[in-house]
């Protein structure tokens, strides 16, 4: 269950990453639109929020809040390096 969470986690923050018109338009080459990036946004709170549940699962009510933190740090971490190493597709605006 904390892998389930760290992966929600990570797959939250790169799709609030994606949601920005920088990273989005260096992975696909064209530019964000309104309705795009808004359901980028709200799919990455969702992930981050759901990934709540399988740390408390895994864990407890104890430890469950601690395993969350460092799956949300591990993740943030994680998309930082894929979002920003990773080579670029497009060019930039």
């Amino acid at each position: 269950m904390s892998i389930v969470s760290l992966l929600l986690a990570m797959a939250g923050f790169v799709l609030l990453g994606l949601a920005t018109d920088m990273h989005h338009c260096r992975r696909f080459g064209y530019s964000l639109q309104g309705r795009r990036c808004t359901m980028l946004r709200m799919g990455g709170w969702l992930a981050l929020v759901a990934s709540v549940a399988p740390a408390i699962l895994a864990r407890g009510w104890i430890f469950g809040p601690i395993l969350w933190v460092g799956a949300i740090m591990a993740g943030a971490g994680v998309a930082f390096l894929t979002l920003n190493l990773l080579p670029m597709r497009g060019a930039l605006p």
